[in-house]
């Protein structure tokens, strides 16, 4: 597997003595509380998404090697770092994706029987950080209410908007407001899909190995010979602008 620059930002921290570790355990717990004051961060590793490794299936490895189906070139990519027995976290790194594109790219995958469906809670956080379901559903599928609470919050929702355009609430107020849901659970819920939205790039001197530019595994035809030309020219200009950034965040630094 690949290093990248996730990788060795956890290695440094691995590698350093124990307490080094011990501070930034600190540090981080600290922090998590002051974003999400009331919510525990006591989830268990099979049930943080990001952590999730893809499972690709036989047909999903046919498809990397034939490319039959001529799919978004991003299908094509994902499946490579899921042969490659990647976490959903370096997958999205490495190819400097937000979550919720990443988690498009997975959810695609899944439905084409690429991608071997994970558990119901992984699945329902696929679905829910690509903008396929909404947040009730999502509530729902973590097991935290039924189908006919939800039909009640629904209707609660309607009836109050209808009668108060002015002070609508949001399907999370009325769950927390009618007990089905707790408030720190709703807030982590929607502070992390907000989130999701966002691009992160790590600061590093090493290049990460998603700028380098690389053929992908095309079939030799004239066609395919300018798409690898068109891709290799997308992936020097991503590098150009990737390097612009991290010198001025290290002129920022010095």
């Amino acid at each position: 597997m690949a290093h990248n620059n996730f990788h060795m930002l956890m290695q440094s921290i691995l590698n350093a003595p124990l307490w080094v570790q011990e501070v930034v355990y600190l540090d981080i717990k600290q922090h998590l509380e002051e974003v999400l004051p009331n919510a525990a961060v006591d989830a268990k590793p099979n049930e943080v998404y990001p952590a999730y490794t893809p499972e690709i299936t036989f047909k999903g490895k046919q498809e990397l090697e034939t490319h039959n189906n001529g799919l978004d070139f991003n299908i094509y990519k994902y499946l490579k770092c899921a042969l490659n027995k990647q976490r959903v976290i370096d997958i999205t790194l490495d190819n400097f994706w937000t979550l919720e594109e990443s988690s498009s790219y997975l959810s695609q995958c899944i439905k084409m029987e690429f991608i071997k469906p994970p558990e119901a809670l992984i699945l329902a956080a696929i679905h829910y950080m690509s903008g396929e379901i909404r947040l009730g559903e999502y509530v729902k599928r973590l097991n935290k209410i039924d189908i006919k609470e939800l039909d009640d919050v629904l209707r609660k929702q309607k009836q109050h908007n209808e009668q108060n355009p002015d002070a609508q609430l949001k399907i999370g107020e009325i769950m927390v407001d009618m007990g089905y849901v707790a408030n720190k659970d709703i807030d982590k819920i929607i502070h992390t899909k907000s989130e999701a939205k966002k691009r992160y790039i790590l600061a590093n001197e090493n290049k990460p190995a998603a700028i380098t530019p690389t053929a992908p595994n095309l079939p030799k035809t004239p066609a395919n010979d300018e798409l690898v030309k068109k891709l290799m020219i997308e992936n020097k200009l991503l590098k150009d602008k990737l390097r612009a950034i991290f010198n001025i965040q290290n002129k920022h630094k010095q």
